[in-house]
């Protein structure tokens, strides 16, 4: 028996990345799947996929800077499944939309995406889903932040920004709705790559291995996370292992945020 059956999941951002890793791994211990994401035919054939694996699923188009797609969202998983156990607030900004640069040379347009999905929408997501959470008798919300949103990582100042807010969010849901038995909790995410990642895309002037190197040093385990690392997790703070863990944010990172970056000083004569 699975450790969600009988559970309703909505992981927004789940046609793909790391919140199609944690739909499959939902899926496969039993939770009822709504997929959704602004790509319908990724979206709709992930949904096939997890049928097809014997699992239960459906597909909803999202853009979660849209608050009436939102709403739909949540209503479209009460319709199919009866009700909402488990969200993961998994979408956020990608590609251009992180706004990576110092902030006086960001453009408004970019920082104002990142705001309108990183905070505007979170706060639809939730805003939306509570209310059937409640009506369950309870449940659980989890949340993809990052390493940012507590350590300042270079020229990445508008998505730490939002990231920021999520953990502020975090904390406040698990406060305002602990007596209607929802738990809170978020995963401060470090670097995480799918296995196999097809390094094609990226530009060719870039030293990937160089890359994957620096950031692999930055943490105790040496290695660089896997989409399936951050779906385990969340599988943890989804079943009943994670009952009395709420308001937290748990670093996800292989040791980074623990680690300070001095040198080796042994190496060194000391």
């Amino acid at each position: 028996m699975g450790t969600l059956n009988g559970k309703v999941a909505i992981v927004t951002g789940s046609s793909a990345g790391i919140g199609r890793a944690i739909a499959g791994r939902f899926a496969a211990e039993g939770a009822a799947l709504v997929i959704c994401g602004r790509d319908r035919d990724r979206g709709k054939a992930t949904a096939r996929e997890l049928c097809a694996l014997g699992g239960s699923a459906v597909y909803q188009p999202l853009d979660i800077t849209d608050e009436s797609q939102v709403r739909a969202l949540m209503e479209r998983a009460v319709a199919e499944f009866g009700g909402i156990d488990i969200l993961v607030n998994n979408a956020g900004a990608n590609g251009e939309a992180i706004a990576v640069g110092a902030l006086h040379e960001l453009p408004s347009a970019l920082f104002d995406t990142s705001m309108r999905t990183g905070i505007q929408g979170l706060f639809w997501c939730c805003k939306y889903s509570l209310p059937h959470l409640i009506a369950r008798g309870g449940g659980t919300v989890i949340n993809i932040s990052s390493l940012a949103a507590i350590r300042a990582i270079p020229k990445m100042g508008a998505y730490a920004m939002a990231k920021a807010a999520m953990e502020a969010l975090t904390r406040q849901i698990a406060s305002d709705y602990a007596a209607d038995n929802i738990r809170c909790n978020s995963l401060l995410v470090g670097t995480v790559r799918p296995e196999g990642s097809d390094t094609s895309t990226l530009p060719d002037n870039l030293d990937f291995d160089a890359l994957n190197a620096q950031i692999r040093a930055t943490t105790m385990l040496g290695r660089l996370g896997h989409y399936g690392d951050v779906a385990e997790a969340a599988l943890f703070l989804a079943g009943e292992g994670a009952r009395y863990l709420t308001g937290v944010s748990l670093p996800l990172d292989g040791g980074a945020t623990g680690k300070i970056q001095y040198p080796d000083f042994t190496r060194h004569g000391l």
